[in-house]
């Protein structure tokens, strides 16, 4: 084997290494959009769907299957390919007006609108006073008013204080939560 042969063989493993090395920030990336809390979920098997059985509690309640996404469903267009997302170290005094899905890991100071989109307020993010959106999905902090033509998603990390006006309301155990609902 000549030294031809060896840089040859050098080479093609340095460009093995560093297209493992592109998948492997790609992966990373698509999993640092989503919420821990979601990661997390994710991971765990689903829940049981047996109710315990309550000396109080009928024996064949009613179940009522609503058609509520899950919040990965309905943020799945939030991917930094599929929108805009607003980076942890951007702030923003001023109006947002989107015409595609938000990601929003930053703090935004005005009014954040996407009518026909998805805005999905990260664990870091924060927004004040208000968001219009299709779909709202609150990981981090909102001050002021939440209006969803659609659905509005509270996660367990979310602090909201203020308004939410949306048709459907899915809120999960563990949100810090001061507003009026209509």
């Amino acid at each position: 084997m000549g030294g031809g042969d060896v840089f040859f063989v050098l080479s093609l493993i340095a460009l093995i290494i560093i297209v493992l090395d592109g998948k492997r920030r790609i992966k990373n990336r698509a999993s640092a959009a989503q919420p821990s809390s979601w990661r997390l979920q994710q991971r765990q098997s689903p829940p049981s769907t047996e109710a315990p059985n309550l000396p109080n509690q009928p024996q064949n309640p009613a179940k009522v299957d609503l058609p509520t996404p899950s919040p990965t469903e309905t943020t799945q267009g939030l991917s930094a390919s599929g929108g805009s997302l607003i980076g942890s170290t951007l702030r923003i005094d001023g109006d947002v007006s989107a015409h595609e899905a938000l990601v929003i890991s930053g703090a935004i100071v005005g009014h954040v609108t996407a009518w026909e989109h998805s805005v999905m307020v990260n664990e870091a993010g924060s927004v004040s006073p208000r968001i219009e959106a299709r779909t709202i999905c609150v990981a981090g902090s909102v001050t002021g008013q939440l209006m969803a033509t659609d659905q509005a998603i509270v996660l367990s990390s979310a602090r909201v204080s203020g308004s939410i006006d949306a048709k459907r309301l899915k809120c999960e155990s563990g949100a810090w939560l001061q507003s009026t609902v209509t």
